[in-house]
């Protein structure tokens, strides 16, 4: 065992490792990364109208307020496509440069999306504006930011100009703004290309790939590997939500249209498999809790209340990540609960999460609930996989905890066998030091005689004698 996981961890780290280090540091990934987590507070508020539907099928007669999803959740396309030029600008040291560039994506982000003229006025879909619509804001972001990127040190003015900084602002613009206007215009009116439904069909062999079985195993298997030796799954964060956050607004779409949702690996479907947070740990946050080691004990106190709310960072680094023990549970659930989980919706014995309840930090069955439009079968299947979990941890956690014991009465013997050899050495110390300090009280004893006998009295005075 050991060995199989020395060599997977060789391999890891020769060969996963220095990609994702690379991918991670590249310039777009970190731009398109904080884009895609600048809009995580409006998917949060979008489960407050989420929670509200769902009681709504039991109160008919409670308001509507899915507005307030539809222009926070429902517009985070939009959001996208500005942020990210806009933090290029920033990057780049061009604040001044920085909202303009937001402005300019935004257009053109509204120009691919060939709005019709009718007699009403001009028709916008206003599901490209939100999650159906990030492939599409992504790119739109990036081609606006690399054109303010190599146009950013660039200005139609000296820098000892006496025109006013936001005026040379203004005209330093413009040379983006028509670049990157004129490019939309040119793929939308010109060449007349649907911009979201060409790169919806570029991406579609990644996206197709992604709601298949062996797509779902796949990506959790790599976010669980990177995760024991020590890599957050966050890495994976801008490209997996961007497929789960597009596949759950076709599911709300599918259903507001009266059909059944059909994307499986839809934002959320992570509830199902990563129980107390990635790797499905919090049975194994409850089994410390009744650990024989006190280390463990130790742990298990202080992790499981936070491993309830899906946050397991403390428990995993302290115990998971390069342990021998934990390698193979992290591997068997990456591959057992996705699998089964997939299957459990493929054969229809639960509701595919259509309502985008982003309460990452909700336990998994309240989540799951909710995301299927109430559903109990989903809630269900979070228990079930519990359970899964909870078997594929426990022989690799007794193991590991008999061994932990044996390491703590090994190490609690040797402090005993130094704090009674220190003691040993103390005692002999004070047996050297005994002999001596009698021959010196012997010593001292004469010293006083001899002093007695020879020394005259104090009578004994010239006056007295004489």
């Amino acid at each position: 065992m050991k060995r199989i996981m020395d060599a997977v961890q060789a391999w890891i780290e020769k060969h996963m490792v220095p990609v994702m280090n690379w991918i991670t540091a590249r310039y777009w990934f970190g731009i398109v990364s904080d884009a895609v987590l600048y809009v995580v507070p409006f998917c949060m508020v979008s489960a407050i109208p989420s929670l509200w539907t769902v009681l709504r099928n039991f109160v008919p007669g409670l308001p509507d307020i899915s507005a307030l999803s539809t222009y926070s959740f429902g517009l985070i396309g939009l959001f996208v496509t500005f942020i990210i030029p806009h933090n290029v600008a920033v990057k780049e040291g061009k604040r001044d440069r920085a909202m303009i560039a937001g402005f300019t994506s935004v257009g053109v982000y509204m120009m691919c999306m060939n709005a019709q003229t009718v007699d009403e006025g001009t028709l916008f879909d206003i599901n490209k504006f939100g999650a159906g619509g990030m492939f599409t804001a992504i790119v739109v972001g990036i081609v606006v930011g690399w054109i303010y990127k190599k146009t950013a040190s660039r200005s139609f003015f000296s820098e000892d100009s006496v025109i006013p900084d936001f005026v040379k602002n203004w005209f330093d613009n413009i040379l983006s703004v028509l670049i990157s206007l004129f490019i939309g215009y040119i793929f939308t009116f010109v060449i007349k290309i649907d911009v979201f439904t060409a790169i919806q069909i570029l991406m579609s062999p990644i996206t197709g790939f992604a709601q298949s079985l062996p797509g779902v195993v796949l990506i959790v298997v790599i976010q669980n590997m990177l995760y024991f030796f020590g890599i957050s799954g966050w890495v994976t964060t801008p490209v997996t939500r961007t497929i789960t956050q597009a596949a759950i607004a076709e599911n709300a779409a599918a259903m507001a249209a009266g059909l059944a949702p059909q994307n499986i690996y839809a934002y959320g479907f992570s509830r199902y498999h990563h129980i107390g947070g990635q790797g499905a740990t919090l049975p194994l946050a409850i089994f410390m809790l009744f650990s024989k080691s006190k280390k463990n004990r130790m742990l298990g106190k202080a992790t499981i209340v936070p491993s309830i709310f899906n946050i397991n960072e403390p428990l995993v680094y302290a115990s998971v990540v390069n342990n021998p023990y934990m390698f193979m549970p992290m591997l068997l659930i990456a591959i057992i609960l996705p699998t089964f989980s997939y299957l459990w919706f493929a054969f229809d014995w639960g509701t595919i999460n259509y309502v985008n309840f982003d309460m990452n930090f909700a336990p998994n069955a309240v989540s799951a609930f909710f995301m299927s439009g109430g559903d109990w079968r989903n809630a269900l299947l979070v228990v079930i996989n519990f359970l899964i979990a909870a078997a594929i941890w426990y022989p690799f956690f007794r193991a590991w905890d008999k061994n932990e014991v044996k390491n703590e009465e090994a190490r609690l013997a040797e402090k005993e066998a130094k704090k009674a050899e220190r003691a040993a050495r103390r005692a002999a110390r004070r047996a050297e030091a005994a002999p001596a300090a009698a021959v010196a009280g012997v010593d001292s004893s004469t010293a006083v005689a001899a002093s007695a006998d020879g020394a005259p009295d104090a009578a004994d005075t010239p006056e007295s004698l004489s």
